[in-house]
């Protein structure tokens, strides 16, 4: 299996479209935790704006990404744009991958011919589809974003060494620790051990090839097994003992932390 695969397979993402067609007016996306937007811009003029006042005007069809929670809106001003537009949500790796993205990816279709039978498909469902219409535009918005990795790749939009990094053969047994084990109380000396390297050098290189300290990769990956144990109905305070923490208000504390919200907030949050 080839790294981009293997490193997908961790991956858990899904594309869910809400809009394609006509559009005229403007409209606004706020940001959502662990959830990014994929907008196709089939027909423009369209201008997105963005909270820090910065502007993307598209007038000529483009692909648009925001692959994390970034609160957006859209214009069309005076004019009628055809649009298709998807929210995509993240779990598992998902969040560490596309991390690596720069916060909002603006290409236009033509520098994207690999895609263009994807996006042939992806139209001409949203135009003729039938029974399973939406289905089937899910599906394919999923394999359009992992092509989508590919160019950024090969276009050096992302960095493979830090992408393939969530892989990397040095840290491979340190990492599949933590996905497995995320509960057990890991220190970085015990990782370290795992990898074969002394604790400092572990340490600098984690940070620098995943991009963040292990410490802070262990929370995240404790906090994805307790989202995950949450929505299966496990009880607050038997998730916080099986992910690692000695109470339920540290747990509370730490989750709260990560996402905005309580675990019970978190819960009601996603049953709306």
């Amino acid at each position: 299996m080839d790294r981009l695969s293997a490193l997908l397979m961790r991956m858990e993402f899904s594309a869910d479209t809400f809009f394609e067609g006509a559009f005229c007016g403007s409209n606004h996306f706020p940001a959502q935790p662990g959830t990014g937007h994929l907008h196709l811009v089939r027909r423009g003029p369209v201008t997105f704006t963005h909270d820090d006042g910065t502007l993307l005007q598209v007038d000529v069809p483009s692909l648009v990404f925001y692959p994390r929670a970034l609160a957006h809106g859209l214009d069309t001003g005076a004019g009628t744009a055809r649009l298709l537009c998807a929210t995509v949500r993240l779990a598992g790796d998902g969040d560490a991958v596309l991390d690596k993205l720069p916060p909002c990816l603006h290409i236009p279709l033509a520098q994207l011919p690999a895609m263009a039978g994807v996006l042939d498909l992806l139209f001409d469902e949203a135009q003729h589809g039938g029974l399973g219409q939406k289905l089937v535009l899910n599906r394919l918005c999923d394999v359009l974003l992992v092509q989508l990795l590919r160019h950024a790749l090969a276009s050096k939009l992302i960095s493979a060494s830090r992408l393939f990094g969530l892989s990397d053969a040095a840290f491979a047994k340190a990492l599949a620790a933590m996905h497995d084990h995320p509960g057990r109380r890991w220190s970085v000396a015990s990782l370290a051990s795992l990898c074969g390297m002394s604790r400092s050098r572990f340490a600098r290189q984690f940070h620098a090839v995943i991009a963040c300290p292990p410490a802070q990769y262990l929370t995240s990956q404790r906090m994805l097994r307790a989202q995950a144990l949450l929505k299966q109905g496990w009880l607050v305070q038997d998730v916080a003992l099986e992910v690692g923490y000695g109470s339920q208000p540290a747990f509370t504390r730490a989750f709260r932390a990560c996402t905005g919200l309580s675990p019970r907030d978190w819960l009601a949050q996603g049953e709306r």
